[in-house]
């Protein structure tokens, strides 16, 4: 089977915009990896209901945007629970340290947690402290200022640790949050 594959940033966006969502694709991102790794009860339903329940199902511009969001759902469900996992943050592609950037690192912070705190208490049951230590950073990265930073190579190099960081602290929660994973549906 092949590996579903993240969709263009700025395409993504403008369907999300076209079809009424205020969800950035960071945003939707990290709320399905928050729904993967805190291992909730149907959370392609779950996915479903918060994203696009009240499109209508007639309507040719909320078919495409389901159809994409679908796409990032699956590109997240890809490996079952026992399998490596890749993963990739859905971000603009270019490294350049501006609101623009910062704001969709908030986002896709805010979207995990959402995602991750539908699994309720059962999901941080058994997390070690640094998972728990991650779950504060992650929340921290919400407060975020995004406005007035400099676009200097420091600035880039400590974007770069910060989504790094993002990146590898997710499988860790997906590792040492244990359980069976639910099927996607």
């Amino acid at each position: 089977m092949a590996v579903p594959s993240l969709p263009d940033y700025p395409a993504f966006a403008a369907t999300l915009q076209r079809c009424g969502l205020v969800q950035s694709p960071s945003e939707t991102q990290g709320f399905a990896l928050g729904l993967y790794v805190a291992d909730v009860p149907e959370p392609l339903k779950i996915w479903r209901q918060e994203l696009y329940s009240e499109f209508d199902p007639a309507d040719v511009l909320a078919g495409e945007c389901r159809a994409v969001l679908d796409r990032v759902f699956a590109d997240v469900f890809a490996a079952g629970r026992g399998e490596p996992m890749q993963l990739s943050l859905l971000l603009p592609q270019d490294i350049v340290v501006d609101s623009a950037r910062l704001e969709a690192v908030r986002d896709w912070c805010q979207g995990f947690l959402f995602g991750f705190g539908l699994g309720g208490v059962r999901a941080e049951r058994g997390l070690s402290e640094q998972s728990r230590e991650l779950l504060r950073d992650i929340t921290e990265m919400t407060r975020m200022d995004t406005q007035e930073i400099e676009n200097t190579p420091d600035n880039q190099s400590a974007l770069i640790e910060i989504e790094e960081y993002l990146r590898v602290g997710v499988m860790l929660l997906r590792d040492d949050s244990g359980g069976v994973q639910h099927e996607p549906e």
